[in-house]
Formats: C-alpha cells, structure tokens, sequence
C-alpha cells in the first residue's frame, strides 16, 4: 500500500492538532488535495501545506506492509494529538510528539521516534504504541474529569515516564524501560504495567486489580500491601511468554523474588511482582 510522507518545513510558533493526519484516511486522497486540509491550531486553523511537503510512495499491494502508511517527518512538541483516534494503517512520527499521542487509538501501529508529552495513550482502547524516548505524565491514563484509563492495546516506552503512569488503566499492557514518576500504576482496575527502571512515591496508590511489574523494589513498600507468598509460577509463565516479544528487559526476565498483594486500603486484589 502507499506510503504518504509530510515533511515539516518550519516549526510554526503555535500548536496545532494533527488528529486528522491518519493513515488510511490520507492514503484515499491526491496529495494536492492532502495539502489543502485544514489542521485547527489554538482559535484558528492552518492548512497542510503550509506546515508540510507532502509526497506519496506507491508501493506494490502483498509486500510486508499491506496498509497504508503515514510518516510524519520532522516532528515537534508542537504537533499534538498525533494519531488520535487511530484505527488502521501504521503512523511514524520522526521527531518529538507533543501532547495526548494516541489519544483514544482503537488499532493500527503509532510509532514515536523521539520523546512525546503528556496523556501519551490517554484512554486507549487498542492498537500498538511505541515511544523510543521519554513522556510526560498520565500515559495511559484519563482525561481530567474521566473514569477510565487505558483498556486495550500496547504501550511501550523504552526511555523514562512522567508521574501517575496508568493512572485509572482497565486493561492492556505498558512497558517502560527506564524510570516512572510518582503514583505508578495508582487506582489501576485491572491490566499490566512493567516498569524496569525506579518507581517515584507512592506506585500502586489505590490498586484494585492488576499487575504491577517491578525491576526494583520501591524506596519504601506501600504500608497496605501485604507479603502474597509464592505459588503463582504457573501466571507467571503465561506472562512470560506473552512478554517474550516485548523490550528489554523485560523479554529476558526470570521469576521474580517477592509478590504483594494490595491495595487493602480500596480492598484491592491488585498485584506487585519484584524482579530484584
């Protein structure tokens, strides 16, 4: 399928949202008419063209990729909401994202190739997202004022994360692959996040349910979380294997040394596995 390509041509000095920059609706248009397109930015709008060189790859149909593709080339923190709403097709973003990446994605593949913002994955309902740097706060978690974090898909951020990392998150899985801020994983309902760098205060704050992954133990252990003893070997192995294909480390970890069970404060059933 074609791959489209929007090139920046200079950093505008305002934010605009490229919620309507998706694959598979891009790949049905002419490129002089992707130009055209209208991108809200703050009270006004600015058209595609004049943020962006627009060209289009037509590959052949049965290759390795049979779905459209978006690259986005030259991004900044000004580009927010990039692959809101993904459904379909494969978006890279060869730069840094600005705020809510992935906001609300439901499939397809987003690719961040830098360091994105805050609300990255906020709300995702499914799909892959892939962050090489770092993020802001609230990955995977809610909108202010909503109830429901992250309930599908994959998150993974191999550099560091911002505070209140799944905060609200129902279902999924996250990865991170350096540190995360304070409030890890707190009101998690259900899903599994993994964290193999350092947990600021408070990680698991108001856990229900779930399974929060640790590569280190956390500065001090939640006072309401209680020693869940041994014998979860067999969980333990389907998780493994379903984290095989994932980023280091945790495609390589071993059974972990200590499980807690917590948070009794919300009578939670939640989990805490630490690798070291």
């Amino acid at each position: 399928m074609s791959t489209t390509t929007l090139r920046v041509k200079t950093a505008p000095p305002f934010r605009v949202d490229a919620s309507p920059l998706l694959p598979a609706a891009l790949a049905s248009l002419p490129v002089a008419e992707i130009a055209w397109l209208m991108l809200p930015a703050g009270n006004d709008t600015v058209a595609v063209g004049d943020l962006f060189d627009v060209s289009r790859d037509d590959a052949p149909a049965g290759g390795a990729h049979d779905e459209p593709a978006l690259v986005i080339d030259g991004a900044g923190a000004w580009l927010d909401r990039v692959g809101a709403r993904l459904d379909a097709g494969r978006l890279i973003v060869r730069g840094t994202a600005g705020d809510c990446a992935g906001l609300r994605m439901t499939g397809g593949t987003l690719a961040i190739e830098g360091d994105a913002g805050g609300f990255v994955g906020c709300e995702m309902r499914g799909g892959r997202l892939d962050v090489s740097g770092d993020c802001g706060d609230f990955a995977a978690g809610a909108l202010p004022g909503d109830m429901e974090g992250m309930s599908g898909g994959t998150l993974t951020i191999r550099g560091h994360a911002g505070a209140r990392l799944a905060d609200r998150m129902r279902r999924g899985l996250v990865l991170v692959g350096g540190d995360a801020g304070a409030y890890a994983a707190s009101r998690l309902v259900a899903g599994t996040v993994g964290v193999a760098g350092r947990t600021g205060a408070h990680c698991a704050y108001g856990m229900r349910r779930g399974t929060l992954l640790l590569a280190h133990a956390p500065a001090s252990l939640p006072p309401t979380f209680s020693e869940g003893g041994r014998g979860f070997e067999v969980f333990w192995a389907l998780l493994a294997r379903s984290l095989a294909s994932e980023i280091a480390p945790f495609s390589q970890w071993r059974l972990p040394r200590a499980r807690l069970t917590g948070d009794l404060a919300v009578d939670g059933r939640g989990e805490l596995l630490i690798a070291g």
